[in-house]
């Protein structure tokens, strides 16, 4: 399987409160490089995958109104920008992967082409990029850029790949550096070009202001459930997180996202399918027990009720608790209310029952079918199960408590997976790039066969 351990630049990544375990390291590592390098070394002994950033453009300021509740409970703020320290924590490994998450909403293709090819030269061609679609009007506040409805977004988001794929693969021939010192050429002219795009959101000349890095073009990674996002996906997407509820229920969407990709003509085995997931191991039931119980004491129901908010671009403390959900229009992420759908289809989810849901701490359990919580063992045998009933190609490993967890993640989890043969005990060497990792030996760039029939009719 494949393992990604996903993280943020913040205080309490993903669960509020957290920052508030006892001797957490992240609280205050987020913002040290000592503290990530160490983190990038530990897994690479570890042998995952990658070490994955989210991150927003933004405040979360929807819940009541005001960005106060987010300050209060670190909720995404304060944070620091994850692409300023790949290098570093690249310098200190070799096989480990990174993955940053950057906004077609709010940057430039341009800006964005270049600032992913110097990372994938500086890694060594082992960075991806995990496309998003910002949904925050605080970043419009902020000067940012334009608030766009949902599938305008991603309308924006198709060209915006479209233009940065050009720059890494169109614009520089493979061979355009030619370091001719006798005739005083560093790069043949005739080997690199303009792409001239002009489309509905953009007008991009060229060329390129980088030579080819390893990858040319980064892993693609994204995640998304609106079915707008779920074609972006099969368009674009080479790692697709999926928040499913259960394995079972879970089979239909991995299939349906295989199927849209072959749709756009791509090899649906192109696309890897990762299960976005709480992760909480102890090396007995004693242990996890009490981690459980640390879980339910610190956990920030204002801090959940901001994020959330934040989200749905809905404030919920603005609605009387029977409003159903349905009526009230939302163009935030369409991810939470598709999964409440698909949780309970033929129930009418009420204002209060999200405030219920959303603020009050649910115990992890080891029969839960969301969370990954128990013994080693215990997490192991629900992983087996993820593999073979939903399809899934692998995870998204979320950790809590964040630092410990990520100890676990090593030290137990790692090992019982190793023991059962469904996780590598070491990188191939073959595999120099983090789209190898996935796709094994000599696959260096993304497979579009779109690109490659324009390329032939050419």
């Amino acid at each position: 399987m494949h393992l990604n351990v996903f993280t943020q630049c913040s205080p309490s990544p993903q669960f509020k409160g957290m920052w508030r375990v006892p001797g957490d390291r992240t609280a205050t590592g987020y913002r040290s490089l000592e503290y990530w390098v160490s983190r990038a070394r530990q897994l690479e002994a570890a042998c995952i995958d990658a070490l994955f950033f989210a991150d927003i453009h933004g405040v979360y300021d929807v819940y009541r109104g005001s960005w106060a509740p987010a300050v209060r409970h670190a909720v995404q703020i304060p944070s620091i920008d994850p692409a300023l320290l790949l290098s570093a924590a690249a310098a200190a490994t070799r096989h480990l992967g990174f993955a940053i998450t950057y906004s077609t909403t709010y940057h430039s293709p341009y800006e964005c082409a270049r600032l992913f090819s110097s990372l994938d030269h500086l890694t060594g061609g082992r960075v991806g990029w995990n496309i998003v679609t910002s949904y925050l009007r605080s970043a419009t506040a902020n000067g940012l850029g334009d608030y766009l409805d949902h599938d305008e977004r991603y309308d924006r988001a198709d060209e915006y790949v479209q233009v940065a794929r050009a720059l890494w693969e169109d614009s520089w021939d493979a061979d355009a550096v030619v370091r001719d010192a006798e005739r005083d050429v560093f790069t043949d002219p005739t080997k690199v070009r303009e792409i001239d795009h002009q489309g509905r959101w953009f007008t991009v000349r060229g060329p390129h202001q980088c030579e080819p890095s390893p990858q040319r073009t980064p892993v693609l990674y994204q995640a998304g459930s609106s079915p707008r996002g779920v074609e972006f996906a099969a368009r674009h997407a080479e790692v697709v997180f999926l928040t499913l509820a259960d394995p079972t229920s879970g089979a239909e969407p991995v299939a349906a996202l295989r199927a849209a990709a072959a749709r756009h003509g791509r090899d649906p085995g192109m696309v890897k399918a990762l299960q976005g997931t709480m992760v909480m191991v102890g090396r007995d039931r004693a242990e996890a027990k009490a981690k459980a119980e640390a879980y339910n004491t610190l956990w920030s129901s204002e801090g959940q009720l901001a994020k959330w908010c934040g989200w749905m671009d809905i404030d919920l403390a603005a609605f009387p608790d029977e409003t159903p959900v349905d009526q009230i229009r939302s163009q935030a992420s369409h991810s939470f209310l598709g999964f409440l759908r698909k949780l309970t289809p033929d129930r009418t989810w009420t204002v209060g029952d999200v405030k219920y849901l959303v603020s009050r701490p649910r115990r992890p359990r080891v029969d839960a079918p969301v969370t990954l919580f128990g013994t080693a063992e215990q997490v192991a045998d629900r992983m087996e199960q993820w593999l073979t009933v939903a399809d899934v190609d692998g995870f998204n490993l979320i950790p809590c408590p964040p630092s410990d967890g990520i100890d676990d993640i090593c030290d137990l989890l790692v090992p019982e997976l190793q023991r059962r043969g469904l996780f590598r005990t070491a990188y191939d060497p073959a595999e120099t790039t983090l789209r190898e990792r996935y796709f094994g030996a000599g696959v260096r760039t993304f497979r579009d066969p779109a690109r490659a029939v324009a390329a032939r009719e050419g």
